[in-house]
């Protein structure tokens, strides 16, 4: 294949590292940029408070029952008092009517006594409650204070590689502004076939790029230089000697 001269060669290998740097960049910045890098964050945050909201509304309601049975405790002792107050006046004669007024007030008395230690058994779950919501909304402020952090620190990373993606642009475009449209033609056609990278140098008497070693005669005309251009026998791409 005939083509440029080696510093022309060398020139390509730079304009071809530095696409390649800018391809890694930008890839980079795609995913620093999308939702995946918080979305676990975000994930353990939303479970946290749903939890905590959870809790929060098992509190409400125990609170809502408890109020329930204070009225109705209060209710049984205004009874209490309005049956005991009838017991005790004297008006009752008919033992008919006593025994009924008896079993009544028996029945408040444990009707009351039992929605008061419900609400005792209440208290005590109430307060176990609460103390699960506290350290539930610990939790929940704490990684909400992990993900506002690495929100910034994600902020913070995608600004940098915005920059260096713009450093990196500028330098590609100063490097094909040299290059020879020749070398241009080359890489066009063969960057996606060889995957972005299509001249490399040679190390220690091998490809740069996939080690094979090269034969004595392709070395000579590498080193010589000229208007040609070798290319590896295995991977095919072009082989330049780096100064």
């Amino acid at each position: 294949m005939m083509m440029g001269k080696n510093p022309d060669l060398s020139l390509l290998y730079r304009y071809q590292e530095a696409r390649r740097r800018l391809m890694a960049c930008e890839d980079e910045l795609a995913v620093w940029k999308g939702e995946r890098v918080l979305a676990d964050l975000k994930s353990q945050v939303q479970t946290a408070r749903q939890a905590a909201e959870r809790i929060q509304t098992e509190c409400k309601r125990l609170n809502m029952e408890n109020r329930r049975l204070e009225g109705e405790c209060q209710d049984y002792e205004a009874q209490l008092r309005d049956l005991e107050t009838t017991l005790y006046s004297g008006k009752i004669t008919v033992p008919k009517e006593l025994e009924q007024l008896q079993r009544r007030i028996g029945e408040y008395q444990t009707a009351k006594a039992e929605r008061e230690e419900k609400i005792l058994n209440q208290l005590y779950l109430l307060e176990t409650k609460e103390q699960e919501l506290a350290q539930a909304q610990k939790q929940a402020a704490a990684l909400q204070n992990k993900l506002t952090a690495a929100a910034e620190e994600v902020a913070q990373r995608v600004a940098s590689l915005a920059e260096r993606c713009v450093e990196l642009q500028e330098e590609v475009e100063a490097l094909d502004r040299d290059l020879p449209e020749d070398l241009k033609g080359f890489y066009q056609r063969s960057a996606k076939a060889l995957k972005g990278v299509v001249v490399v140098p040679i190390k220690d008497k091998t490809c740069g790029f996939c080690h094979m070693i090269i034969p004595p005669a392709v070395l000579e005309k590498v080193k010589k230089g000229g208007s040609g251009v070798m290319l590896c026998e295995n991977c095919g791409r072009g082989l330049f000697e780096q100064k």
